[in-house]
């Protein structure tokens, strides 16, 4: 099986994890891909470096999306390149996963609107409950929480999925009723750990919205929730994985 991954990240994206000292959120997802099929063939696009419009999409036959740390409403290089490869690989019908930002692009794609959340969620997506039956969530939890940060969410959705999981922030998964497409406004194959690690890196941005004792009780958290995997982390996007 081909995998292609498709980084969220534009360049100066990947030079913040490497002042943080954290791996590309590729890596994670390639680190699951391998345990779950290890005769998987897995390559990386990263949207700034390729020849968008030659590159040979159609040689895959799974498709993710990780992570990214933009707007996807704003005109720039990197959102329209981010969209347009969205539309070379909806063309193909073939599986997409998104992640955050890829939940994001790909709902963009389809029309739905995506618009400042009026809550962020710093660290972890909290009680987060599966409102329809989807076989990924099988013996998982009917509330729980997973690793999660993003500004931005999906406000409604106008076109052919329909959601799975919500919590009273956001929508935090959609399925699409007809194609192989799931996304999580959440990050199944993020450690907590790894957010906290950003998190630390930027302290002085969330301290311009929060106190120092906020900052430190949101890290602490996300130490227990990786220690104790109570909701089980990768399970969702594991059992996607096994569906293809």
């Amino acid at each position: 099986m081909k995998y292609l991954i498709v980084s969220g990240m534009d360049e100066s994206h990947d030079r913040e994890h490497d002042k943080a000292g954290c791996p590309y959120q590729y890596t994670l997802f390639n680190e699951i891909i391998l345990k779950e099929d290890q005769r998987a063939s897995i390559d990386i696009l990263k949207t700034y470096k390729e020849n968008l419009k030659l590159f040979p999409y159609q040689n895959y036959d799974v498709f993710i999306w990780t992570g990214g740390l933009g707007n996807i409403y704003l005109p720039n290089i990197h959102n329209r390149n981010q969209l347009y490869v969205c539309e070379r690989i909806l063309s193909l019908n073939k599986p997409l996963w998104g992640s955050c930002w890829g939940l994001q692009v790909i709902a963009t794609c389809y029309g739905d609107k995506i618009v400042k959340a009026k809550k962020p969620e710093f660290g972890f997506s909290d009680n987060i409950k599966i409102i329809k039956n989807h076989h990924i969530y099988d013996d998982k939890e009917d509330l729980f929480t997973a690793p999660g940060h993003h500004y931005d969410h999906l406000e409604n959705i106008n076109s052919d999925f329909e959601i799975i999981t919500q919590n009273e922030i956001s929508i935090q998964s959609i399925s699409h009723k007809s194609m192989n497409i799931f996304c999580t406004q959440y990050h199944p194959e993020l450690p907590y750990i790894f957010i906290s690690k950003l998190m630390t890196h930027w302290k002085k941005n969330y301290l311009e919205i929060m106190s120092n004792d906020e900052f430190n009780k949101i890290i602490k958290k996300l130490y227990l929730l990786e220690e104790n995997d109570k909701y089980v982390r990768k399970k969702e996007f594991r059992a996607w994985l096994n569906t293809n």
